[in-house]
C-alpha cells in the first residue's frame, strides 16, 4: 500500500517534507523511550533529562500539526488523486503522537516507585523493553523504505510483546509486591504493551490496505 503512495509521489518535493517530518517524530519517540526507560531503572537521574523529554514531546505535537497542515493544503490542490495517501499519513501520525505520550507517561512513573529493583520480574521487564525499542528503531527504516517484510516482522513482534506483558502482568497476582511496586509494574507494562501496538500500527500502513490500517490481515500473523 504504502510503496504505491511512494511510487506515485516520488520526486515530489511535498512527499519528502511530510516523510521526512513524519521521521523525526519517531526519532523523538525513540529518544523519550530511551530516556525515560533509563530513568525508570534509576541509572539516570531525572532532574538530567526532564527538560529534553518535555521539549521533545512539545516537538512530536509540533510535528503532527505541521504534517497535517501540509496534507490539507495539499488536499485543497489534488483532492482526488491523494486523498487516500493523505488518509495514511493522518493515520500514523496520531500513532507517532501517542508513542511520545506513552514514553512520557514511562518517565512519570519515576515519581511515584520508591521501591527498590529486587523481584523476579525485573528481567522479563526489560526482555520487553529490549523488544520495544528495536522495533522502536526498525519502524523508522521500514515506513521510509515502504519494507513490507521489516514491517510485517514488527506486527509479528507486536503479537509477542502483547501476549508477554498479559503473562507478566498475571503472575504478578501471585506475588507479595508493595503496592507502589504493583501499580508501577501494571502501568508500566500497559504502556510497554500500547507503546508496542502504536508501531504495529505505524507497519501496518506499510503491509496492509487503507480500511486495514491498525489491523492485522488474517493468517499474516
Amino acid at each position: 500500500m504504502f510503496k504505491d503512495i511512494l511510487n506515485l509521489w516520488k520526486g515530489e518535493s511535498f512527499l519528502s517534507k511530510v516523510v521526512g517530518d513524519f521521521k523525526n517524530m519517531l526519532e523523538n519517540a525513540d529518544d523519550i523511550f530511551q530516556k525515560s526507560t533509563k530513568v525508570w531503572w534509576r541509572q539516570v537521574p531525572p532532574d538530567a533529562v526532564h527538560a529534553d523529554i518535555y521539549s521533545r514531546d512539545r516537538k512530536i505535537n509540533q510535528e503532527e500539526q505541521k504534517i497535517r497542515r501540509r496534507l490539507v493544503e495539499h488536499l485543497a490542490i489534488n483532492p482526488r488523486k491523494d486523498f487516500p495517501a493523505c488518509l495514511v499519513f493522518m493515520s500514523v501520525i496520531k500513532d507517532a503522537e501517542r508513542i511520545g505520550d506513552y514514553c512520557k507517561n514511562i518517565f512519570e512513573l519515576n515519581y511515584i516507585l520508591k521501591s527498590n529493583f529486587d523481584d523476579k520480574l525485573v528481567k522479563s521487564l526489560k526482555d520487553i523493553e529490549d523488544q520495544i525499542g528495536t522495533s522502536l528503531t526498525e519502524i523508522k527504516g521500514a515506513f521510509v523504505d515502504a519494507d513490507n517484510k521489516k514491517a510485517t516482522a514488527i506486527m509479528r513482534k507486536h503479537a509477542k510483546i502483547s501476549s508477554e506483558c498479559e503473562s507478566v502482568i498475571r503472575s504478578m497476582v501471585k506475588q507479595d509486591l508493595p503496592v507502589d511496586k504493583a501499580v508501577c509494574y501494571t502501568l508500566l507494562l500497559r504502556y510497554y504493551k500500547r507503546i508496542s501496538a502504536h508501531v504495529a500500527n505505524i507497519a501496518s500502513s506499510v503491509v496492509n490496505p487503507i480500511e486495514k490500517i491498525d489491523f492485522v490481515v488474517e493468517g499474516l500473523l
